[in-house]
């Protein structure tokens, strides 16, 4: 099951009698149907794509040097190795290729001599299909067919792109279900071009981030279907997909409050809630059976390489809940999330909004936010690595789309002054992301580390700082 198989076009003819979309977002004219959000749309994919392509990590063969490469050395141990605990083959592949590279794939090795990743394999299982067009085109065109050649490495890289790419289009099918098309065109524009999204859609598209952002984003789309109009399929694809990010990233399970939560907006609201579960409970048994069937998958692997059902695979890496780092996570030039991308302030801010624009979203927002942050930032290694920004939180923009979206449609009815203010704050975030974007691609922005100091000094540099 795939989030395009699942969401359909359908919504168009009767969103106006199953919602209420908002009347209150910016103008469009009325003979162009949705015409603007697809715009922005293909601005987004056409940027991340050059950027992809301009970085082409695949030449150097570097896209498994860290992180990405303890995804994916699942596909080539399983399928070329036919073995469980060989995750250390790609390690080996790497060091034959590149010797004096420093790299770190989380190998974990096992007291029965078998070693694996610490990572979960739910990344490595959305890029299945990819590794397999890559292996077939490799084999056929002469590259070394042995999962680590530039194919396996250009596929990856385009996976993370196409994921990416879809979990936006998801969550433009989302917002024109409540809002008219130009207030959706500025909110993809908010969160494609004004986030660190678009980092991990390009140039990190390797990573997990934009996988989650497409499994969540499907999540939060069946979850809204389901809810207004209750069915088998929309039951099936929220925990399907929601089982698919927790295979990803197991905190990811923190989100299972957003399809609790959804569209409890009184206490009356709350009441009925066990009524519509009780009558729907096989949809409900559907939605958890399919969610710990994906997610089982992990476990049986961990049987299979360990004899354990369940196993500490980051060991030496834990959560400390006593000293949770939410000021350094949320305001610090190392990786602060508001410092970083200020967007997401405008994000929080709509909140308020979104009461009267979509008061569905509230309660899971509010519910989850908190829980999210200070998870997130509970874990030993709060900056989680090198990156941008704060990446553990990419795949909380489909639900924080809602609350902007709610913000930019209101503040249409303004008045001048703060209407403008708002426009000017909304494009100085979108043109401060970009700008760090490039300098992030270009090394100019260190990916880990950053101090105030460091971080004034090159501000304005679009290169990095040979001196520092």
């Amino acid at each position: 099951m795939s989030p395009a198989n699942t969401i359909d076009d359908s919504y168009a003819d009767n969103a106006a009698t199953e919602l209420k979309p908002s009347n209150a977002g910016m103008p469009q004219p009325a003979n162009q149907s949705h015409r603007y959000s697809l715009y922005v749309w293909l601005l987004v994919a056409t940027l991340a794509t050059l950027a992809v392509f301009q970085d082409r990590r695949w030449k150097p063969l570097e896209v498994f040097d860290s992180d990405p490469g303890g995804y994916y050395t699942y596909l080539p141990s399983l399928l070329l190795y036919q073995h469980v605990g060989r995750a250390d083959s790609l390690y080996q592949l790497a060091e034959a290729n590149r010797p004096s590279k420093v790299r770190n794939i989380g190998l974990q090795p096992l007291p029965n001599g078998n070693v694996i990743t610490k990572y979960t394999l739910g990344v490595a299982a959305g890029e299945l299909p990819w590794f397999m067009g890559a292996h077939l085109y490799a084999s056929r065109h002469g590259d070394p067919a042995n999962g680590f050649s530039q194919p396996y490495q250009q596929s990856i890289m385009l996976a993370g792109l196409v994921y990416g790419l879809l979990g936006l289009w998801i969550v433009r099918k989302l917002l024109l279900r409540y809002f008219i098309d130009g207030t959706t065109a500025w909110t993809l524009a908010g969160v494609g071009l004004g986030t660190n999204f678009l980092v991990y859609t390009s140039y990190e598209a390797a990573m997990a981030h934009s996988a989650l952002f497409m499994w969540q984003a499907a999540t939060l789309y069946c979850t809204a279907r389901w809810y207004q109009s209750p069915t088998w399929r929309w039951a099936g694809g929220m925990g399907f997909f929601l089982g698919m990010a927790v295979l990803c990233r197991p905190p990811e399970i923190l989100y299972v409050l957003v399809p609790l939560a959804w569209g409890l907006t009184s206490w009356d609201s709350l009441r009925e809630r066990g009524t519509m579960w009780r009558a729907h409970a096989g949809h409900l048994l559907l939605a958890v059976g399919l969610g710990a069937a994906v997610v089982a998958v992990q476990l049986f692997f961990w049987h299979a390489a360990s004899g354990q059902w369940l196993l500490d695979s980051y060991a030496g890496e834990q959560f400390d809940f006593a000293h949770p780092h939410l000021l350094e996570g949320l305001f610090s030039f190392r990786k602060g999330w508001l410092l970083y991308t200020p967007l997401a302030g405008l994000m929080l801010l709509g909140l308020g909004t979104a009461l009267r624009q979509i008061p569905a979203a509230v309660a899971p927002t509010v519910l989850l936010l908190p829980v999210l942050l200070y998870v997130t930032f509970s874990w030993e290694a709060w900056w989680y690595g090198g990156g941008f920004s704060a990446r553990a939180l990419v795949s909380l923009y489909p639900l924080l789309a809602l609350s902007l979206a709610a913000l930019l449609a209101e503040a249409w009815h303004w008045q001048w002054p703060r209407k403008r203010l708002l426009q000017m704050v909304f494009l100085l975030c979108i043109a401060l992301n970009l700008w760090q974007t490039w300098q992030f691609a270009t090394g100019a922005l260190w990916p880990d580390r950053t101090t105030g100091e460091q971080y004034k000094r090159n501000f304005f540099r679009p290169m990095p700082d040979t001196d520092r």
